[in-house]
């Protein structure tokens, strides 16, 4: 679609297309379907009350005609005509992270884990500021010091879910929230997987952390695949209904990640092999570290397995947090965090 504007610009400008009348339009090009699509949406709202909601709400505007439009998403076959956002659009290495809304511990630990790694090596990351993957991918570009895009499934004075509203300004001030949608739109069941094709056509790649069978994840890989863009997929336990998705990605060609070098090399990027820390820790450290795995165990049981009163246990856990040994989790769960390895 991108070429055929690009054609019609020559004829007439981008501000034209909101002011010649409909006949006008239709006479300029005669009996193509794109421009009664245009119409069509023209009609649905007035652009000078559309300009002042705009300015009302600090949001600004960006047109698939302009510098500073994704380059990526201007090469899809159905590209937005526009982007309303909050932020900065700045960037030119794009990948996206999605997956499931009821992540696992495994899965939130996974997004966190290569958003982090990723904007270390200059990737933007893209989600759909969804509860679950999304979120943790949001949220791990921002602790790892790096920019994220959020890609709204509703219009910008609408942030869905209302519960993000907080990471939506957060990433505000580490990239930008971005919609298709004019001022005023709820989030609908089609706006979703509308939304998921701008998060795939951002990107150079997609990498999907646990996703049903029917997940909304499989919708954006879907698209990224179509339009030509790298699709990797962290399997899962075969018995995990989270990881079925996932599974099926890699079983169908999607590129299978363990590690951020599995996408690193895709690029051509050099990684850099960090080196493995080694702590000294107590005897009592040890003790609770040997209790602990990849998945988080709740305080109370952890008291209880170790015969250890809370305030002591506490003291340890916090010992070992510092050392980047422990990492909590939400409902004072705890599990054993990386792979650094320790001295006696």
């Amino acid at each position: 679609m991108f070429r055929r504007w690009r054609e019609w610009i020559d004829v007439v400008s981008p501000k034209d297309f909101f002011l010649l009348s409909e006949n006008e339009l239709i006479n300029l090009f005669l009996g193509s379907s794109l421009i009664q699509e245009f119409i069509i949406f023209r009609r649905k709202f007035d652009l000078e009350r559309e300009w002042e909601k705009l300015e009302e709400n600090k949001v600004k505007m960006t047109t698939l005609w302009e510098e500073d439009f994704p380059p990526l998403l201007k090469e899809i076959k159905n590209a937005p005509l526009f982007l309303l956002y909050k932020g900065d659009l700045k960037g030119d290495k794009f990948i996206g992270i999605v997956g499931t809304r009821r992540p696992s511990s495994y899965g939130i630990k996974m997004a966190e884990a290569f958003s982090k790694e990723l904007v270390k090596y200059g990737f933007i990351v893209v989600s759909g500021l969804a509860y679950g993957i999304d979120t943790y991918a949001h949220r791990g570009a921002i602790e790892g010091g790096g920019k994220t895009f959020a890609v709204l499934g509703s219009s910008l004075d609408h942030i869905y879910p209302s519960g993000n509203l907080k990471l939506a300004e957060r990433i505000i001030e580490n990239g930008a929230i971005i919609s298709e949608y004019p001022l005023g739109t709820k989030p609908a069941r089609y706006t979703f997987p509308q939304r998921n094709r701008i998060i795939s056509g951002m990107c150079q790649g997609v990498l999907v952390i646990e996703a049903g069978e029917k997940s909304g994840a499989l919708i954006t890989a879907s698209f990224a695949a179509n339009e030509g863009r790298d699709v990797f997929a962290i399997p899962g336990r075969l018995t995990d209904e989270r990881s079925v998705g996932t599974n099926k990605l890699i079983k169908d060609g999607a590129k299978m990640v363990v590690d951020v070098f599995d996408i690193l090399e895709e690029y051509n990027i050099a990684y850099e092999i960090k080196k493995e820390r080694r702590f000294n820790i107590t005897p009592e450290e040890k003790f609770v570290l040997s209790f602990l795995n990849s998945e988080p165990i709740f305080i109370e049981d952890l008291m209880k397995n170790l015969n250890i009163d809370l305030s002591t246990l506490m003291f340890i856990i916090i010992s070992l947090q510092g050392k980047g040994l422990v990492e909590e989790y939400p409902g004072l769960r705890y599990a054993r965090k990386g792979s650094a390895l320790v001295d006696e």
